[in-house]
Formats: C-alpha cells, sequence, structure tokens
C-alpha cells in the first residue's frame, strides 16, 4: 500500500523511525505531532452531505417500492446490501477525522508508530469501498434490464448490460482479491515491521480506477440510445433523458479520482494525496446510489399531491387578507344602476382563488341503486272493488275482507 519497509531495521533504528516523522520533514519545516494543519471541516461536511443525499434518496427508493408500488426487487436488496458496506467507508473516513490525525495532513506530521493504524484503516476502507461498487453497478444494470428490456433478450441492450453485469462483478472480485493478495505475509499489508513482501499497489489501482471510469461511461450511455428511440414527444424524451443522466455526476467524480490516484502515485505524501482519494471514492459512491433511486423521485412527489395541497395553503396564509378583501367588496355596488337610457359600463368581480373551494366527488359507504341495475322505481296504486252480495260476502267474511273499496300502495 505504500513505500514504507521498517522490516529490515535494527531495533534501535525501528525505535527511533516509530518515534520519528513517517517521513522525510522538508528543509525549514517543523512538524506539528499534536496539532497538525488538516482539512478535517470541510472533510466532515462532505461526508455528512453524501451519508445525507445518499440515505434520503433510498429512503425515496424503499417508499416507492414499499408502500406505493408494493414491488421489492432484487436489485433493491442488493442495493440495500451495497449501502451497508459503503456505511462502513463512511465511518472509516470518520473514524480517521476523530480519532486519528485527520484527513489531508502531510505525512512528515506523522509518526511513524501512527502508520500502522492509519494503514489498516485505508485497507478496509478500500475492501468495502470495491465491494460497494461492485453491488452498486450490479444493482443498476439489473435495474435497466427491468425498466428497458423485460421481456426481450435478444436485444442489443439488453445482451451489452448482462454483458456488463458479467465483467463488473468478475472485476469487482479480482480487485478484492488482488487488494486481499498483495502482501505475503497478509498483516505486512498494513504492519510494515513485519517482514514479507508487497505487490505495487500504487499501480494496481491506477488500472482499476481507469475501468471504473470506463464503467461509469457504459452505464451512463446504456440507457439514452433506448430514451431516445421511444415513440414520445421531444419534450419527454428530453426529460427522460435528464433523469438517466445522472450519472454524468458519477462521471465527473469518477474522472476526479483518477486525478487523485495520479497526484498519489507521483507524491511521497501518501497520507496527505490519499485523503482526495477516498473522498472522490466516497462520493463515485453516492453517485452510484443517486442513478439507481432517482428515476422513483418523481412518483413521491405525485404521490403527495402537491398540487392540491399548495392551495390550501395559500389559502391559509391568505385568510386574514380575504377577510378583509369580503368586508370591502360587500359594500360596493357590482352592478350599478342606470339612467335616462344610457346604461353605464359594468364593473365586473374577481374571484378571489384563494377563498375558492375545491368541489370533490362525493363517496358514500352504501350502495347506490346504480350499482345493482336499478334505473327507476314506480309507485302503483291498486284499487279493488266489491259488490254487497250475500256470496261476496260471505266469502269475503272467511278472509276477513270487509266489502267496498281497498287501496293498496307499492
Amino acid at each position: 500500500m505504500s513505500d514504507l519497509d521498517f522490516s529490515s531495521l535494527s531495533p534501535n533504528e525501528l525505535s527511533n523511525v516509530l518515534n520519528g516523522p513517517a517521513l522525510q520533514v522538508p528543509a525549514g519545516i517543523i512538524p506539528n505531532f499534536a496539532n497538525p494543519q488538516n482539512k478535517n471541516t470541510i472533510s466532515l461536511v462532505a461526508l455528512i452531505l453524501c451519508l445525507v443525499v445518499a440515505s434520503t434518496s433510498l429512503a425515496f427508493r424503499f417508499y416507492v417500492g414499499y408502500f406505493k408500488l408494493r414491488q421489492i426487487h432484487v436489485a433493491d436488496y442488493l442495493m440495500l446490501l451495497a449501502y451497508l458496506f459503503w456505511v462502513v467507508v463512511i465511518v472509516g473516513s470518520l473514524r480517521r477525522i476523530s480519532q486519528s490525525t485527520g484527513l489531508f495532513v502531510h505525512q512528515w506530521e506523522m509518526r511513524g508508530r501512527d502508520m500502522a493504524q492509519y494503514l489498516q484503516i485505508i485497507f478496509m476502507g478500500m475492501c468495502f469501498w470495491v465491494v460497494t461498487m461492485g453491488l452498486v453497478k450490479s444493482s443498476i444494470l439489473i435495474e435497466w434490464i427491468r425498466i428497458f428490456a423485460p421481456t426481450d433478450s435478444r436485444t442489443i441492450f439488453h445482451r451489452s448490460c448482462k454483458a456488463l453485469l458479467i465483467f463488473s462483478a468478475i472485476f469487482y472480485t479480482c480487485m478484492l482479491v488482488a487488494l486481499n493478495l498483495s502482501c505475503f505475509p497478509y498483516r505486512r499489508i498494513w504492519d510494515k515491521t513485519v517482514p514479507g513482501t508487497c505487490a505495487n499497489l500504487k499501480v494496481i489501482n491506477l488500472v482499476a480506477t481507469v475501468i471504473n471510469f470506463i464503467l461509469d461511461i457504459a452505464v451512463l450511455l446504456l440507457p439514452q440510445r433506448t430514451i431516445w428511440r421511444l415513440k414520445l414527444s421531444t419534450i419527454k424524451k428530453v426529460g427522460i433523458s435528464a433523469v438517466f443522466a445522472v450519472g454524468v455526476f458519477a462521471c465527473i467524480a469518477a474522472c476526479c479520482l483518477l486525478e487523485a490516484i495520479v497526484e498519489w502515485i507521483k507524491s511521497d505524501d501518501m497520507t496527505y494525496h490519499y485523503s482526495a482519494v477516498a473522498l472522490w471514492a466516497i462520493a463515485e459512491s453516492t453517485c452510484g446510489m443517486l442513478i439507481f433511486c432517482v428515476p422513483v423521485v418523481p412518483k413521491v412527489f405525485r404521490g403527495l399531491e402537491l398540487s392540491k395541497r399548495i392551495p390550501s395553503i395559500i389559502k391559509w396564509l391568505n385568510l386574514p387578507i380575504s377577510k378583509i378583501k369580503r368586508s370591502t367588496r360587500s359594500v360596493q355596488n357590482t352592478w350599478p344602476p342606470t339612467g335616462f337610457g344610457l346604461q353605464k359600463p359594468r364593473r365586473y368581480q374577481s374571484i378571489d382563488e384563494p377563498n375558492s373551494i375545491n368541489l370533490r366527488g362525493i363517496e358514500s359507504s352504501r350502495p347506490t341503486d346504480r350499482q345493482y341495475g336499478i334505473v327507476c322505481t314506480t309507485d302503483i296504486t291498486v284499487t279493488e272493488t266489491y259488490d254487497n252480495s250475500p256470496r261476496k260476502d260471505r266469502w269475503s267474511n272467511q278472509y276477513g275482507w270487509l266489502p267496498g273499496v281497498r287501496e293498496s300502495r307499492v
């Protein structure tokens, strides 16, 4: 991970190196081990911003998927797992700010004995970040297939997504294995007092960053061709393309990460330049989560029915003003009288929109007639007439009917 090697020093030399600066101090500079210069404030703001953005976007995603659509797919579970690994990376950076000297600290202002803990945190952050990016890329590609080619596996888009999915899984797995096999024995990865050999991780990181940047560009461009071939208006195509073009930010972050890796390789001041590498890596993974979650954000605000809520809020805010307007309009004549056959121009009264009443459909819990097929009802009057003949009287008295006229209403 670094060019440090304390394994060949004698005990006295090792004691002096561990208690002294981890890098040769430039001329004219006095190292400050107790309170070195750093950029912890701006780093902390950047980390909290990334944490808030990623957490909010994932909350929107799972709110829509679980409560609105009632559908949770494989990509959602993969992204949730990626988020957990990503939080570990954030915690590692926050730990470097709180427990160690901080971020953007020059290596000559760190003691040699502090380098083991520093390198161990960096190594663990690398491993968790590689797993995070592998899961994020896989989630995005699986989601692209589900949205744009759910059934047809013969399209170029579907095959391209499948090829990138397989390649990214193999690539990040190989990257994780390479990190863990970079030194022998294993402890020498962070403890440079242990004798052994190490590979040149700077070259491995450079190659991996270039491939990661190419993958970001591919993920950005993949859905654009399919979007612009849809049978929609140009305005709708531009809107959909803009939603799926959030990957531009991921490409920018990946480009800045590549630049930070180059600066880290060229400089011996590993602790200072690697801080920029860590921040840009976290920013890139945050953008990857945004790519996955942004397409569902419009559904969140659509469910809030802001178009119905905003007028009610405005009505509540303008309530005192509306009362004054109504009292003023009550003393005015809307239709003034005219005389001598000459009609004066009429004054029209404007409607106060905030005080208007929104009419809604009233739903009844009772079933309506239309639901059961009844179209209309009719009152029928039945009249029965009986004569007073003895035979009829005996028949009617037998059933309790009195002679005469009887009406019944149905």
